[in-house]
């Protein structure tokens, strides 16, 4: 018997012998492993229930038949409404033209004060030493309509200056023109700036007449 001078040396003869063995038995195990397969087809197609085709059906409805006229009318769409006409202001031509009358004050401070309105709630007479000095004039809007009917007149407002020179109300006096040349010549008044009156040396309240004339030429 050989001898071995090391275990290792022992092992791998071992392992050398067992390899060679098993390559021995290779064609063995591929016939035993074709032959398994080929039993194993043959028992499924044996024992496998016959297959059976059977066609799609329907599953059945009913359904209801609805007529449909051949000639269906269609309503004629709704006839577009025009939207309102916008008034637009006519141009005048002769209104650049034509210029309001300047107002002249040189009997201003001459003129005496208003009476005091009547009824115990109205304002009362205000006394000064001096009185308001018109410092900043606004002339009145003539009107459109009045001045294509070529209405002139004058207009004399009544109004309450206060201590800073600001008109705190005004009201028509006497007027010979129409209710919009009125109400025009108020408006302006109301932008009129004075110098206040004064009592001594303090500033007071007091109520002084602006005349108002509108002339075409």
């Amino acid at each position: 018997m050989a001898e071995y001078r090391t275990a290792g040396e022992f092992q791998e003869m071992l392992h050398a012998t067992a390899n060679t063995a098993f390559k021995g038995q290779y064609g063995k195990y591929m016939r035993n492993a074709v032959w398994l397969a080929f039993l194993v087809h043959i028992l499924v197609f044996v024992l496998s229930p016959e297959f059976t085709f059977k066609p799609y059906r329907l599953k059945e409805e009913q359904f209801e038949v609805v007529d449909v006229p051949d000639d269906i009318s269609i309503p004629p769409p709704p006839q577009e409404i025009a939207p309102p006409q916008v008034p637009v202001e006519a141009a005048d031509d002769d209104a650049e033209d034509e210029e309001i009358a300047p107002t002249t004050f040189d009997s201003f401070e001459d003129m005496p004060p208003p009476p005091p309105p009547s009824g115990g709630g109205g304002d009362v007479f205000l006394a000064f030493d001096e009185p308001p000095v018109l410092v900043d004039y606004t002339a009145p809007t003539y009107p459109p309509l009045a001045r294509e009917a070529g209405i002139e007149g004058t207009v004399a407002v009544s109004v309450l200056v206060s201590e800073e020179g600001k008109v705190l109300s005004a009201s028509v006096l006497s007027s010979d023109v129409t209710p919009a040349m009125e109400k025009a010549a108020l408006e302006a008044a109301k932008k009129c700036r004075f110098r206040p009156a004064k009592q001594r040396t303090v500033a007071v309240k007091a109520h002084v007449m602006i005349p108002f004339q509108f002339q075409l030429h």
